[in-house]
């Protein structure tokens, strides 16, 4: 089965993917900071016995190679740093075929149930919370008829849940104060949006994660409901904002359009701040492309964005050499997808 992220989904010009977090605790064992290693191994013990084996594969994250620890970097099961592998005795993680459903033991909460989708997609929320009750049906979760269910972070009791899209936004962060005034936006939602990366290199990605906040005195309805009319307005936003810069300033849009596909297409050398800013400008300008000489789909647009924001950190200390050559096998890996790309839109 092919990995979760290179569906299409809808409005993904935008919208690059959806994602449900679902967190519980298990009655009877002190939340993580307190267990000790013993205890941490008879919580992933217990919570293995109720996972169904027959969807999910995985398990305790010690017997992890460096190769699947990798994939589910790039598959986001793992954070882009990989972190969750500290103290890797004392945690679990199972996930399905194409990664799309996933369960952390020990990261964070005793568990934290993930669905994930491409593009805009609520029903990663539905998927989440049936894989939820299942374990729930399963084990004794902590829950109080007063606070909901209840969680080492104060900031996810009650529902557990927190609803995140990932979104590209080249032409709202090309509008003079574009980024200040949707930041304004969310927060009147309630909700909070912050860059995909701080520093480094994919700091000026354009790419950010809208998150909801609250999980204390609101329903799942309403956390959803709010959601949907809160990205629909981005979604609006930034398609406006595009048809502004392209209406405005059309000759130099479609020249740097073509430079960066260019750019992505024939380089030998390119760091992770050149693609994904030739990236953001061929998703900027790619529904204005009227000459159609350019043969670049949104899955492989989508696809060639993913792969670099979820590429695996390289170490802080880089031997000799090291740059070039992961800049090389990065220019490579997207020539072949470009060159691929066009094959099947001449065919």
């Amino acid at each position: 089965m092919l990995d979760w992220y290179v569906n299409e989904g809808k409005d993904n010009d935008v919208v690059l993917s959806t994602k449900a977090c679902i967190v519980r605790n298990v009655k009877g064992y002190n939340f993580l900071p307190r267990l000790d290693d013993k205890e941490c191994q008879s919580l992933i013990e217990t919570v293995d016995g109720a996972i169904d084996k027959d969807i999910y594969m995985g398990g305790g994250a010690a017997t992890m190679d460096k190769d699947t620890v990798i994939r589910l970097i790039r598959l986001q099961v793992l954070g882009r740093e990989g972190s969750q592998m500290v103290n890797p005795q004392r945690k679990a993680f199972y996930y399905n075929d194409d990664s799309s459903l996933s369960i952390a033991v020990g990261s964070g909460e005793h568990i934290t149930v993930r669905a994930q989708a491409a593009g805009h997609d609520i029903s990663v929320y539905k998927k989440a919370e049936k894989e939820a009750m299942e374990l729930e049906s399963k084990l004794d979760i902590a829950y109080s008829d007063n606070y909901g269910f209840l969680t080492s972070n104060v900031r996810l009791a009650g529902t557990g849940l927190k609803i995140l899209y990932t979104v590209a936004l080249p032409a709202i962060a090309k509008t003079e104060g574009g980024i200040a005034a949707l930041t304004q936006r969310v927060g009147q939602y309630e909700w909070t949006i912050y860059p995909f990366a701080e520093r480094g290199e994919l700091a000026d990605s354009n790419v950010f994660i809208i998150a909801s906040v609250n999980t204390l005195g609101v329903t799942e309805d309403e956390v959803l409901k709010r959601g949907e009319m809160l990205i629909t307005d981005v979604i609006k936003a930034e398609r406006a904002c595009r048809e502004e810069i392209v209406s405005s300033k059309k000759l130099q849009t479609q020249d740097i359009y073509g430079r960066s596909y260019g750019n992505l297409r024939y380089s030998s050398l390119i760091s992770r701040s050149e693609a994904i800013e030739a990236l953001g400008w061929l998703r900027l300008y790619h529904d204005y492309d009227d000459a159609g000489e350019i043969k670049c789909s949104w899955n492989t647009i989508n696809k060639l964005t993913m792969d670099i924001l979820w590429e695996p950190a390289a170490p802080t200390r880089k031997p000799q050499g090291s740059l070039t050559n992961s800049q090389n096998i990065r220019a490579q890996g997207i020539r072949t997808i470009l060159k691929g790309a066009e094959r099947n839109e001449n065919n």
